[in-house]
């Protein structure tokens, strides 16, 4: 049988245009593709949609080539059997198939568009070509009145509320945020302007300082935690301190990379959303990515620079900075102790070999001696606490304050007096010279000769090192060096003082001042409290590892490790170490302290979990 495709093309006027062709072949592919034999030019038909098969006289089939189904008679399938005598229409698309049989046994097939809705051209427009006005509802009066109303709920009424400082049952502007606060602010939900104190400008970091400063006076942060507690808050008060001035920390901060990181600053800029801000790295109103979980305990930290990124050519933005550039682990610069002088604390390299001016005489290796003259009266005072050579905890204690992170300041009567006795033989007995003022000692040994009164000359006493002379300049008997030699020779050689201080007999009695600072390294901390710090493998201390005091004589030595000994540890993998340590800038450093370490959730004990029953051993 012979298939004629016949394409009906209706004109605006009504009228139609047909156009007939004879299919060469019973089969005829239908699709958008131009190798189709009915080609329909629609995006909603494929490229190969479907074939019609004649399969006998006066009945055709259809199977889609595909899974796209077609219409037929309004039902959607993908395969049918249809009868040409019942004129089938076929739908695909926007275009009907409509089968009829022709004469001598032909089978035509009709091709149109699809019919428009009753009263409606093809386009949608209303026969005869006018459009009628809308009333109450057209499209384009909704449309303003929704986008009015958008603009007054949204905008005009949140400004309006912010400029009156209105205190409504329901804020208008809690329809503007991004998500809840976080735990720690929740009690500021109903108090925007806590936090935005200007409309259309970014959180400044004047609002975050106003409770968060660390550089307060005492009595503020104590007020300010107060009123934080009043005000409903949950948590404790955190103070910090800005890492440095705000304008260095702009000058230092490196621009962003590449054309888009530039442009995104710009606008940021314009927009009042400056970067290196507080609230540029604590983020507020971000929804917990989980659902039904409660918002995050605080801001979500979000870093905008890396500590690398920032220290990386840091010499070259910041011309007066004292800082070395340190742009990787494995290229950190030396340390930089701060030694006490007499201008202050004054920075110098561990690579030019730096001595310290303790102002005392004090050989390490003297007293860590195992046969030396402090080990043999270690041993004769065992019942006080030794009975054994000293070991660098006989003198240097954990600071309990400080959760054996540092060690405690040096005390004389505490640490010394054990073997550094103050006993003075006098006429009415062995009594305890007085620690810390020449001035005081002299004034003693005077009243002991019954030639002076008990009292230091009217001088309050002071810790060692803050005053370094006695005699008339510092409120001493008026012939300090007279009296010293009367009374049995306590500042010479062989005295009291003689062993540790060094003393200068001149007009006025003075001596060396003595400065012991608590830490060298005041930018970056050291944990003493951590186990592989302390002690080695089998256990033991491991003072040796960094300090070489066993082989120090003499008290300038400067008992510091270099960073090269860090990195033996640091940095390192379990082939090279095995003991590998993190090598990130957090590990000694944080933004607001860098002194300190950044805070990190303790680490679990693995110490105290059960071993598996295979690793027990047991004895047969």
């Amino acid at each position: 049988m012979t298939l004629v495709l016949r394409q009906v093309t209706r004109r605006v006027s009504g009228a139609e245009i047909v156009r007939e062709k004879v299919l060469p072949t019973d089969t005829a592919r239908i699709g958008r593709g131009a190798d189709c034999e009915i080609r329909l030019p629609d995006l909603a038909v494929s490229l190969h949609h479907a074939t019609l098969t004649v399969t006998t006289p006066g009945r055709v089939s259809l199977t889609s080539a595909g899974r796209e189904p077609f219409g037929v008679d309004g039902r959607f399938v993908t395969q049918a059997d249809v009868d040409v005598s019942r004129a089938p229409r076929l739908t695909f698309g926007d275009h009907v198939l409509t089968l009829s049989s022709g004469d001598g046994g032909r089978i035509l097939i009709n091709l149109a568009a699809a019919e428009p809705a009753e009263g409606e051209t093809s386009s949608g427009v209303p026969a005869g070509g006018v459009i009628p006005r809308a009333r109450i509802f057209g499209r384009r009066r909704i449309a303003w009145t929704l986008g009015l109303g958008i603009v007054a709920l949204c905008l005009l009424w949140p400004l309006a509320a912010f400029q009156g400082h209105l205190k409504a049952r329901i804020d208008p502007d809690q329809q503007w945020s991004t998500g809840p606060l976080s735990s720690a602010h929740a009690f500021l939900e109903d108090d925007c302007q806590a936090c935005h104190q200007q409309a259309f400008v970014a959180v400044t970091d004047a609002s975050c300082k106003a409770c968060h400063a660390g550089d307060q006076t005492p009595a503020a942060m104590a007020a300010a935690a107060t009123s934080v507690r009043r005000a409903g808050s949950p948590d404790t008060l955190s103070f910090v301190r800005d890492h440095a001035p705000r304008g260095r920390i702009l000058w230092g901060t490196p621009p962003p990379a590449g054309f888009t990181g530039q442009a995104t600053a710009w606008f940021r800029r314009a927009f009042n959303l400056p970067e290196q801000r507080c609230a540029s790295c604590h983020v507020e109103h971000v929804a917990n990515p989980v659902a039904g979980r409660p918002p995050e305990p605080i801001p979500t930290l979000t870093p905008t620079q890396t500590c690398i990124q920032c220290h990386t050519g840091l010499t070259h933005r910041l011309k007066d900075t004292d800082l070395v550039d340190a742009p990787s682990w494995a290229r950190h610069p030396d340390f930089h102790p701060a030694l006490p002088g007499a201008d202050g604390l004054t920075r110098v390299s561990l690579t030019s070999r730096p001595r310290e001016a303790s102002g005392l005489t004090f050989p390490h290796s003297l007293h860590l001696s195992p046969a030396g003259g402090p080990a043999r009266m270690a041993q004769t005072l065992g019942r006080r606490g030794y009975g054994a050579a000293l070991g660098c905890a006989s003198c240097h204690r954990p600071d309990a304050d400080a959760d054996g992170r540092g060690f405690a300041p040096i005390q004389m009567e505490r640490d010394c007096a054990s073997c550094h006795s103050l006993a003075f033989a006098t006429a009415g007995g062995v009594r305890q010279l007085p620690h810390g003022e020449p001035g005081q000692v002299v004034a003693a040994l005077l009243a002991w000769q019954g030639r002076g009164p008990v009292a230091g000359g009217g001088t309050s006493r002071r810790r060692p090192g803050r005053a370094g002379e006695g005699g008339p300049g510092a409120g001493g008997p008026p012939s300090g060096a007279s009296a010293v030699t009367t009374v049995g020779g306590a500042f010479g050689p062989r005295g009291a003082c003689f062993d540790c201080h060094t003393i200068f007999r001149t007009p006025t009695l003075r001596f060396t001042p003595v400065r012991l600072p608590g830490d060298f390294l005041s930018r970056g901390a050291f944990d003493h409290s951590v186990r592989e710090h302390r002690l080695d493998r089998q256990g033991q201390p491991a003072c040796a590892r960094c300090h070489a005091a066993a082989t120090s004589t003499s008290a300038t030595d400067l008992l510091l490790p270099s960073v090269s000994e860090c990195a033996e540890c640091h940095g390192q993998s379990t082939a090279r170490s095995p003991t590998p340590a993190p090598a990130d800038c957090e590990t000694c450093h944080s933004f607001h302290a860098p002194s300190h370490p950044t805070p990190r959730p303790p680490r679990p004990d693995f110490s105290a979990r059960p071993r598996p029953a295979a690793a027990v051993q047991t004895t047969p």
